[in-house]
């Protein structure tokens, strides 16, 4: 692993971190890219595959794709949603490992509801091969 890339990112990341939608520090040090469709009401993250993501067998860890979809639902969420919500359950199913490139987050409703919500999000690589499929269950918080 290239030590100086890491420190580097790091501290890019901490200068840039803010508590506000996509200004988190793993965002930053991940290098996530937003962008939304409002007509279809998507979320999509983009972001480059780095060393720092794999796991001891030197592909993309599974937990990574987990991030990434609940990131780009919660993200969703925040463009669509007047109040906040919680995920309540998350199931990642992994269908190709990944070592290079880049990853493609799609995220979408699947049922609006006001209290629940049920979402999926797709990830793919830069060749639009899907790698990992995420659906889940969110709470709305109430404002207080």
């Amino acid at each position: 692993m290239n030590k100086e890339f890491v420190i580097k990112q790091a501290q890019y990341a901490a200068e840039k971190t803010e508590l506000a939608p996509e200004k988190a520090f793993l965002f930053q040090f991940f290098d996530f890219q937003f962008s939304y469709d409002d007509e279809k009401r998507e979320c999509t993250i983009e972001c480059p595959v780095s060393e720092t993501m794999f796991n001891p067998i030197g592909t993309v860890h599974g937990g990574i794709y987990t991030y990434l979809a609940d990131t780009a639902i919660g993200h969703l969420n925040f463009r669509f949603k007047e109040d906040p919500y919680v995920s309540l359950e998350l199931k990642t199913n992994h269908l190709k490992a990944i070592t290079s490139g880049k990853l493609i987050a799609k995220a979408r409703y699947t049922k609006d509801g006001y209290n629940v919500l049920f979402t999926e999000c797709d990830i793919y690589n830069e060749l639009g091969d899907i790698v990992s499929k995420t659906s889940g269950t969110f709470y709305r918080v109430k404002k207080r």
